[in-house]
């Protein structure tokens, strides 16, 4: 009869290493998962919506932007690039091949040009609807160009081009342009 107890303390030592090993692969199994997300997080690229829109002048919505590491949405002056996308007409003036066709992709004809205002800095994460403030009112309808740029001092304000560079995903600054309209020009065309 002195077998029984030692048996069931035998038994219980094995149900408890297997209670603490099913738990320690549990835990292991939540490390991973977190390791996982972790990464999903570090490899996410950043990204710019802009789309066209109607704008007082004085201010800009950026649709969506995704910072991996935090940082601004920016807006640009679009400068027209110089190359095979216009031919000089009659009088040396550039001109597109077809004036009436309509641009699918602007960002073939433009590159940025000189900061016109910048988001306050953004969390890291995916923002939508992100309001700039122009740095100084449109005075004609034009594209512009946003840009993801990053927080690279950490001090939460916007330093480029001293610091804050942009957001580059195949050696490639990340944008979008968009058509702004001002509002005093869609009137005139209307009437």
């Amino acid at each position: 009869m002195d077998m029984m107890p030692r048996t069931r303390t035998v038994g219980v030592a094995v149900i408890a290493a297997l209670v603490l090993l099913s738990g320690t692969s549990i835990a292991l199994a939540a490390t991973d998962a977190g390791t996982v997300q972790d990464n999903e997080t570090e490899n996410e690229t950043a990204t710019v919506t802009f789309e066209n829109q109607t704008s007082n002048g004085t201010a800009v919505a950026v649709n969506n932007t995704t910072l991996p590491e935090g940082g601004f949405a920016v807006i640009h002056a679009a400068a027209p690039v110089d190359g095979d996308n216009a031919t000089d007409d009659e009088n040396g003036d550039n001109a597109t091949d077809d004036e009436n066709e309509t641009v699918t992709n602007m960002s073939e004809e433009y590159e940025p040009g000189d900061v016109l205002g910048n988001s306050t800095h953004l969390e890291s994460g995916d923002h939508e609807n992100v309001t700039i403030e122009l740095n100084e009112s449109l005075e004609e309808s034009q594209v512009l160009i946003a840009m993801a740029h990053q927080d690279t001092n950490d001090n939460q304000t916007y330093d480029f081009p001293e610091a804050d560079d942009p957001y580059v995903t195949d050696e490639e600054p990340v944008t979008d342009d968009a058509m702004i309209t001002l509002e005093e020009d869609q009137n005139e065309t209307a009437e």
